[in-house]
């Protein structure tokens, strides 16, 4: 593998053993599409591969992953932090060390967010009902930078040799899968993935605005159509929003590990990283020109999923250097190892082993180099 194009599985780590694969109990279903103005919305899929049940996958090796990430670069603002409280300790005594802490992580949460007018400061609420949850921002207008998304796709400014998702801490509440559970789980999860991937953003001089999360377990309309319950989660890039339909994964798929759900919550979320860098932008339009039912489109779809599906892998890689549980990661791997479009009458996500591939690339590279599908032959987005 050169230059972010992999021709083989990257090397195992010697301490590696195969995961047990998890029998399912139901067949999966692939996504639907999404409806709305060329060059703005997803063609059809724009959420994860199929999950293909045990008995219909192809013979063959079983596709792995391996068990320990690499950490990558820690280019965040640690050592601005320290050097302050340092400096607090020094001139003012311990008493004030809180006080300047404090305003360190206020000042973070007041960076520039959405281009290209005004910078917001987000509060996230979760509104619950028995069927939907939903964060909400309120936001207040000040001074910001000039941070934009830059559409460009293999040679996006995102692709910055050595830079990866940062190691991150991040507490979890209990998991059950219930809609209200399930969006406690995301909303907890969601500033954890951002503080993973800012300091990658910021290096590029690219936006940093969260994105929303909408868990439901009913149908629900977005900018980019109608999301039913029984159809994997959405990332919108029209609202900057990841729709997670809660009872697909539970009730249609059978799925009950936290892993599995945290592992498609970071699918999603790769794909509101293509959007901040531009990446969504540039692939609408290259897909609008192509036709998205071609196999030119196609194969650009398939491309922009197996990034998402190569960014999750480095989501996690920087989760489990963070001390996040293996008994989260690994369920979260393996069933992204195990989507494909063999379950699928729709060739726009790639195989089982290419999907294998792609989420094992990003981690155990846990380089944003090296999830650069854009510059891959076709052969490894196949």
């Amino acid at each position: 593998m050169v230059d972010g194009v992999p021709g083989m599985t990257p090397p195992v780590p010697p301490q590696w053993q195969p995961p047990q694969w998890q029998q399912p109990s139901r067949p999966g279903q692939g996504p639907g599409p999404g409806q709305g103005p060329p060059g703005q919305v997803p063609p059809p899929g724009y959420g994860h591969a199929p999950w293909v049940p045990f008995e219909e996958r192809p013979t063959g090796p079983i596709p792995q992953v391996p068990q320990f990430a690499q950490q990558a670069p820690q280019r965040n603002n640690t050592g601005l932090v320290v050097g302050l409280v340092l400096a607090a300790v020094a001139l003012f005594g311990i008493g004030t060390v809180g006080a300047v802490a404090a305003s360190v992580s206020a000042n973070r949460a007041d960076e520039p967010v959405d281009p290209p007018i005004a910078a917001t400061t987000t509060t996230t609420t979760s509104d619950t009902t028995a069927e939907t949850s939903t964060s909400e921002e309120t936001s207040t207008s000040e001074d910001l930078g000039t941070e934009q998304p830059v559409p460009k796709l293999g040679d996006n400014p995102i692709n910055i040799d050595g830079n990866g998702a940062v190691t991150t801490p991040c507490p979890l509440p209990d998991f059950s899968t219930d809609v209200a559970s399930q969006d406690a789980f995301y909303q907890a999860a969601l500033p954890c993935l951002m503080q993973a991937w800012e300091p990658a953003l910021q290096e590029a001089n690219l936006p940093t605005d969260t994105p929303r999360v909408v868990t439901t377990g009913d149908d629900v309309d977005t900018p980019c159509g109608l999301r039913t319950w029984d159809q994997t989660a959405l990332y919108c890039p029209q609202d900057n929003t990841i729709y997670m339909t809660a009872r697909y994964y539970s009730e249609i798929e059978g799925r009950s590990e936290a892993g599995v759900f945290l592992g498609q919550f970071a699918h999603e979320f790769g794909h509101a990283l293509q959007r901040l860098s531009g990446i969504n932008a540039a692939y609408g339009s290259a897909s609008a020109n192509a036709g998205a039912e071609t196999e030119a489109g196609l194969e650009l779809t398939r491309r922009s999923e197996l990034q998402a599906t190569c960014f999750e892998g480095m989501t996690l890689a920087a989760l489990q250097n963070g001390g996040v549980s293996n008994d989260l990661i690994f369920p979260a791997l393996r069933d992204s190892a195990a989507r494909g479009d063999e379950n699928s009458d729709v060739d726009d996500h790639g195989s089982i082993q290419t999907n294998s591939t792609w989420v094992d690339q990003g981690f155990s590279k846990n380089e944003i180099t090296q999830c650069n599908t854009w510059l891959s032959p076709p052969s490894d987005v196949d």
